[in-house]
């Protein structure tokens, strides 16, 4: 390792800085990426018609975009105000204390590497399928071939954030052109039994089946616009692309997951589409697909499932990169971990360290045969929790920040729109908290266990900073990158 490469952190508000030049549209697929709108259309809506509010599954989208483009207006005035790349660690810091902010940065530090793990795992099951069903090549184990997607990912991680950035759009252009050739099919043919009906966009079935396992779904589905601010040292113009990209994000999730949702269950029939996911979720999407849009889209989706899954594995990798680089940066983790690569302007050491801690995770699980299934859904409920958790601590945080620096923003922005998502986020999260056996796809007592690991690690990050408050003020300072 070459140590050269590491600056120095400066004692105060400043530190080593990353470089990039993305610009909005990058920026936008690189967040939209993390989302995977491919596998959200083929992988979760079916199992939300079954498990969630069944043909009202379209409405779950509209009020979850609702709720986070409420929070958006907060965390984007947020943003300006406090222009450090350090996105919840930061803000959080900043308007509920050092000890939360610290906290919460682990989590979301944990919450990042869980998914980037996590998708380790589903994409060897899923490369692996493609490899032997579809092309009639090789067999092999699933952690051979998500070995494939770790080996690229590393080197991705490396490099400067444009190549991450460039890879990422083009994939996700070719996945929403297939979910828009399919929208299109649809409606081009008239949707299927009963014809293209508005029964799924009607309020009258909003509470049809579980509503709360419904909205626990939508809200993950809207994930990963914290790397708007994140990535804010290497994106042009900062504060006119990151509002932009933002709200992008939340409208176009939201626009796509709504539409293709009821096209879907348009394609099925109201009557016979929640029978018809129960009975084959994957064959129902996969059916409908080949049935509106021709053999050669089914295709492409089950391919471009793949390189969806590598764009989510990408995209989080390298924000675990980066959350480590900056608590690196404030003398939390160690000071190596803020090395910044001279040419490419990457966190190259930190991007190695998740690369090899993401390597040697996978250790136990292939030594005990734990099914990489099961592996991926209790990784990615404790993703789902932390995430949600740490949504809820930044719009408090945002509201008190913004109270004590007495702005002169209408109600609208003061008041409103943080209590909208106050209400939204706290009732989702509790709905989480007891559901949380419907995200692991566990038992109660696996989903108990990962709920303590939850708060065991926000309690570490507490207790690390009163600790640097007695015996490392100059560190404790430096907390959330202020």
């Amino acid at each position: 390792m070459d140590t050269k490469t590491i600056p120095t952190v400066a004692e105060h508000g400043t530190g080593p800085r990353l470089h990039g030049n993305l610009g909005t549209l990058e920026l936008f697929f690189s967040i939209m990426a993390y989302n995977a709108p491919l596998v959200v259309v083929i992988g979760v809506i079916p199992v939300m018609l079954i498990v969630g509010n069944g043909i009202g599954t379209p409405l779950v989208f509209v009020i979850s975009g609702v709720i986070l483009a409420a929070f958006a207006d907060g965390f984007i005035r947020m943003s300006k105000r406090l222009p450090r790349p350090g996105a919840f660690y930061s803000f959080i810091t900043a308007g509920l204390g050092r000890e939360i902010g610290l906290g919460s940065g682990l989590i979301m530090l944990a919450a990042y590497f869980a998914v980037a793990a996590g998708t380790v795992a589903f994409g060897g099951i899923v490369l692996g399928a493609l490899v032997t069903d579809t092309l009639h090549g090789p067999k092999a184990p699933w952690y051979v071939w998500g070995a494939v997607f770790w080996l690229l990912t590393a080197i991705f991680g490396y490099l400067r954030i444009d190549f991450s950035a460039k890879l990422t759009t083009i994939l996700l252009f070719c996945e929403l052109v297939v979910v828009a050739v399919f929208d299109l099919g649809v409606v081009l043919h008239g949707g299927g039994p009963g014809g293209l009906s508005t029964a799924p966009l009607s309020p009258s079935h909003i509470f049809n089946g579980s509503f709360p396992i419904g909205m626990l779904f939508a809200m993950g589905m809207f994930g990963g616009f914290e790397v708007a601010v994140l990535f804010r040292d290497e994106v042009r113009n900062p504060d006119r692309t990151i509002p932009q990209a933002t709200y992008g994000v939340i409208a176009a999730a939201g626009i796509v997951y709504t539409v293709t949702a009821w096209l879907f269950i348009s394609s099925l029939g109201v009557d016979h589409a929640v029978a018809t996911a129960a009975a084959d979720p994957e064959g129902a999407i996969h059916a409908s697909i080949s049935q509106f849009s021709g053999k050669f889209t089914a295709d492409a989706a089950h391919a471009l499932v793949n390189t969806s899954s590598f764009a989510v594995l990408l995209t989080a990798h390298n924000v675990a990169a980066r959350y480590a680089f900056n608590l690196s940066a404030d003398g939390i983790l160690p000071r190596a971990l803020s090395g910044i690569h001279r040419r490419q302007g990457s966190p190259h050491v930190a991007s190695l360290w998740v690369t090899i801690a993401t390597a040697l995770i996978f250790v136990p699980i292939v030594a005990l045969h734990i099914d990489p299934y099961a592996f991926y859904a209790a990784i990615l409920g404790i993703a789902s929790i932390a995430a949600l958790i740490v949504f809820f601590a930044s719009n408090a945080a945002v509201m008190r920040y913004m109270r004590s620096v007495g702005t002169r923003e209408t109600a609208l922005h003061r008041i409103v729109l943080p209590v909208l998502a106050a209400l939204g986020l706290g009732t989702t999260l509790v709905l989480g908290v007891k559901n949380f056996k419907v995200l692991t796809g566990g038992s109660d007592a696996l989903s108990n266990w990962l709920l303590v690991v939850i708060v065991a690690i926000f309690g570490a990050g507490v207790l690390m900073a009163m600790v640097y408050r007695r015996s490392r003020p100059d560190v404790y300072q430096r907390i959330g990158r202020q």
